[in-house]
């Protein structure tokens, strides 16, 4: 197969590194090739020389002319196959590049959309548990928290201790979900995109301090531990006071 047969476009679309190895396998051996060229063409002179002070005849000298005429014809065409050549294997190995990015692009946009499928059934659990949640805590839950725009601590809601229970929870588990809001930019639009804990909210619940760290950042608890000391044992409490009937626990209790 002539070596310039590689510069003809392929009959049909195969796999782009078989295609690099066969143009770099070619590429190779155009250039040995031209340099034995070369190297007839750069010893033209000296044998011309010699053979001009030989008895050697002008037909063998002409022969000589045309084999160097020859060569310098080859190796100017090989020349310009090579800068084809060259080419082509950097457009192909381009090619092969953006072929693997667009891959590993194609691979993780299937793992996410999986993992945001499989989030699905949690998510919705955790819907059905925080509503759970809400309607067994008693609508007077002895808690207290603090509004924006009240001076004076209001009382708590059931959802509010709710709320902190699993604003706790999530957080425990995964604090990575209330970092800051962050700016999301998708060609000319900006997107903010609202961190968790704007929309949980932690509530300074003004007779409890979550973890008991007053004045500190609160510890975040897993949920069992933040419901017992939250209500949980409060209401235990409640109940143990007016199971004894002790009026000064009674009263405590209320």
């Amino acid at each position: 197969m002539s070596i310039m047969s590689f510069l003809s476009p392929p009959k049909k679309a195969g796999d782009v590194r078989k295609q690099i190895d066969e143009m770099t396998a070619a590429l190779a051996k155009l250039i040995a090739e031209r340099r034995e060229l070369d190297a007839t063409i750069e010893a033209h002179d000296r044998t011309r020389g010699q053979m001009l002070l030989s008895s050697a005849t002008e037909d063998d000298i002409l022969a000589l002319d045309r084999q160097c005429d020859l060569a310098k014809l080859r190796s100017e065409r090989l020349g310009l196959a090579q800068f084809e050549l060259e080419n082509r294997i950097e457009r192909a190995r381009d090619k092969a590049e953006r072929e693997r990015l667009a891959a590993e692009h194609e691979r993780a946009a299937s793992a996410i959309e999986q993992a945001a499928k499989t989030l699905e059934t949690p998510v919705a659990h955790l819907a059905a548990a925080f509503a759970a949640l809400v309607e067994a805590i008693p609508a007077e839950t002895g808690a207290t928290k603090v509004f924006e725009g009240h001076i004076m601590p209001q009382p708590a809601r059931p959802e509010d201790v709710a709320q902190a229970i699993l604003g706790n929870a999530l957080y425990a588990a995964a604090p990575r979900l209330f970092e800051a809001t962050t700016l999301v930019r998708r060609g000319m639009n900006e997107q903010a995109l609202a961190s968790v804990e704007s929309v949980i909210r932690l509530y300074a619940l003004d007779n409890f301090k979550i973890g008991g760290r007053s004045g500190k950042d609160p510890a975040m608890l897993p949920a069992p531990v933040a419901a017992d000391q939250l209500i949980i044992a409060p209401l235990r409490e409640k109940a143990r006071t007016l199971r004894e009937g002790v009026a000064e626990h009674l009263m405590a209790a209320e």
